[in-house]
């Protein structure tokens, strides 16, 4: 037929065309193949959680809200789908259920059903969406028995929304169940879960996951050899929804030509971008032989395969926690090559083997060479760990010979012999801080007359020596100088267990000993009050009495204030004499400072070498203000 135009010419026939053709769609294996029931073959490495929701649809106790929480892709949705059939099945034998033949399976398995409600928590999560919730549950079920509601990603909900959603909970309409999943119980409110019937959900076995595995594989028709169906399980880590997704994948890179050829464990290798397991036996043989050659060779050869770095590196951390339960007392994992090898290191040696490849995972990801922290922890565990090792292999009849003596806490009079190694500036910089004022304790006898110490001629000569002013002590009696050269390390033990008290120490300093009575000096009343509190008085007093090696007492008062009078004295006694430790003077400029006033003792004379005073006591004062400020601000005496 044609149809005429306006120019009088006939048009073409019109071309008869086909109708499109919708293009198959195809589904994922773990969706194709998700349990459609409680048998063990469907739903796997769960009999324990299957076992009891089974019991319960029996004897018609089902909860009115269930919190099932663990590990991706171990069937925490899918169990929940299973338990809203279960619950609306037909079938008039309960252990049965679900039948997936009644009117209510099917609805369930074609999601033709309004009844059962899957909402995601992750976009869900909102006050708003809680309120429409608690308006839908009030409406019974329009075609099922009841009514279910799976929350998935329930610990995604805000905590004004959980809060809201508390009642609805604990009381629903008999009709409404709730299920709740999470991968993260932890994270959720303590209310929520306490209104839930909890059920932990466990990684899948190895042993579970090849057999399911085998079992999609042979309903699919896909040929694979054991060994790619445990690598395949291995990586997956528990997850059945990644073995099948990745088995699934697996399916399109076997197909060419020959389709009798079966998947092997160096297509699942390839595919993944891991190594092999000799390569990983050669960096245990290196780690062993202490060949950093071998063990960076192997990584080298490695990355120029095309693999990963840090699969390998995972690969390596999970070998050797083979061989760390092999060493301990066995493992199941191991095979004979496991074996040998695991008895070539000692069990301490695999312990901090692990850690240090443990902790390297993280740097591998932001490293711009991603093999650089691979090498790097490959030669400190065979470098750095060389004497370690060693000694662990000596004999125990040696332990006692070879232990090291018990540290010994030297006495004030090294310490104030030996001239500062630093400058006060550097001190402070570095933590040590500190005015170096002793006070004696109550019963000691003060010394009458200062020690005042020089360097040698000879050494003069070379390098000008600060005269040091100091005074004997009691050995084993704790002083102001020792604190100062122990504070970096009490900042330190402190850091470990509160950094934000280790961050208040960097503004106070030790200033008194009396006995056992520290006193401590702050620049702030605000840091005075927080450190006299009792939970961080507590921990800076356990931090000081571990290395001091005695129970000390501490107590914080601005600087500035009476440091002699601030450590508490029984009643009657003898107020405690004070020594005090002044620094280093120009070579120029020795003095000397006595330990009791003038007025106690008598003796008003003052050894001084600057020249003639016409007072002494106000000289001395002068002097002791010019230390002072070269102590504060560390500067040097310009010349008149």
């Amino acid at each position: 037929m044609s149809l005429p135009n306006l120019f009088g010419n006939n048009l073409p026939p019109l071309a008869q065309t086909a109708p499109p053709v919708a293009a198959a769609q195809t589904q994922s294996l773990y969706r194709k193949y998700r349990p459609k029931s409680f048998d063990s073959a469907e739903l796997v490495g769960q009999e324990h959680i299957v076992r009891t929701i089974r019991n319960a649809i029996r004897q018609n106790r089902v909860a009115h809200a269930y919190l099932f929480c663990g590990p991706r892709g171990t069937g925490k949705t899918t169990t929940a789908r299973l338990l809203a059939k279960a619950v609306n099945c037909l079938d008039p034998e309960v252990m049965n259920r679900p039948c997936n033949s009644c009117t209510s399976c099917i609805a369930i398995n074609s999601s033709a059903t309004s009844d059962v409600i899957e909402i995601d928590a992750a976009s869900n999560r909102g006050i708003d969406d809680i309120r429409d919730l608690r308006e839908r549950v009030k409406y019974a079920p329009t075609q099922l028995q009841t009514k279910f509601y799976i929350i998935d990603e329930a610990h995604q909900i805000t905590g004004a929304a959980a809060n809201a959603f508390l009642k609805t909970l604990e009381e629903p309409p008999p009709h409404t169940k709730f299920v709740l999943a999470t991968t993260d119980p932890e994270e959720l409110l303590s209310t929520i879960v306490s209104r839930c019937q909890r059920f932990d959900f466990r990684r899948i076995s190895i042993e579970a996951t090849i057999a399911r595995l085998r079992g999609v594989a042979a309903a699919e028709r896909i040929p694979i050899t054991d060994e790619a169906l445990e690598t395949i399980a291995r990586h997956a880590t528990g997850s059945l929804r990644d073995a099948l997704g990745l088995l699934d994948q697996l399916a399109v890179y076997g197909e060419h030509e020959d389709a009798s050829e079966s998947i092997t464990a160096d297509s699942v290798r390839a595919l993944l971008g891991v190594s092999r397991n000799d390569r990983v036996e050669r960096l245990i043989e290196a780690l062993a032989d202490r060949n950093a050659s071998l063990a960076l060779g192997a990584v080298n050869e490695a990355v120029e395969s095309g693999e990963d770095p840090r699969q390998l590196n995972r690969q390596l951390v999970a070998y050797l926690r083979i061989l760390l339960h092999e060493r301990a007392g066995g493992s199941p994992d191991a095979d004979n090559r496991a074996k040998e090898l695991a008895a070539r290191f000692e069990l301490p040696e695999l312990g901090r083997l692990a850690r240090i490849f443990s902790e390297t995972d993280y740097k591998i990801r932001h490293s711009p060479y991603a093999q650089l922290p691979l090498e790097i922890a490959l030669v400190d565990a065979i470098v750095g760990g060389a004497e370690p090792f060693a000694a662990s292999a000596q004999p125990r009849s040696s332990a006692p010979q070879s232990a090291a003596p018990p540290p010994i806490r030297p006495s004030d009079d090294h310490l104030m012999a030996a001239p500062p190694t630093t400058a006060l500036k550097d001190r402070l910089r570095q933590g040590g801080r500190g005015n170096h004022l002793h006070v004696v304790a109550p019963g000691e006898s003060a010394p009458e007359e200062p020690v005042v110490l020089s360097a040698p001629a000879s050494d003069s000569a070379k390098s000008p020596a600060l005269p040091v002013v100091t005074s004997p002590q009691a050995s084993g009696e704790l002083s102001v100088g020792q604190l100062a050269d122990l504070w970096l390390q009490i900042r330190n033990d402190v850091k470990a267990v509160n950094r934000r008290i280790e961050a208040l120490l960097a503004s106070i300093d030790p200033v008194a000993v009396s006995g056992a009575n520290i006193t401590l000096a702050a620049a702030y009343d605000f840091h005075r009050k927080r450190m006299n509190e009792d939970e961080v008085r507590g921990v800076v007093e356990d931090a000081i009495s571990r290395i001091v090696g005695q129970r000390v007492t501490i107590q914080c008062v601005l600087r500035g204030e009476d440091v002699a009078a601030t450590p508490q004295t029984a009643v009657g006694a003898p107020a405690p004499a004070v020594e005090k430790t002044v620094f280093q003077s120009p070579p120029d400029e020795p003095i000397s400072v006595p330990s009791q006033p003038a007025a106690d003792n008598g003796d008003s004379a003052i050894a001084a070498t600057v020249g003639e005073l016409d007072t002494a006591e106000e000289h001395e004062r002068d002097l002791q203000r010019l230390q002072a400020a070269k102590n504060i601000f560390d500067a040097e005496e310009v010349p008149s």
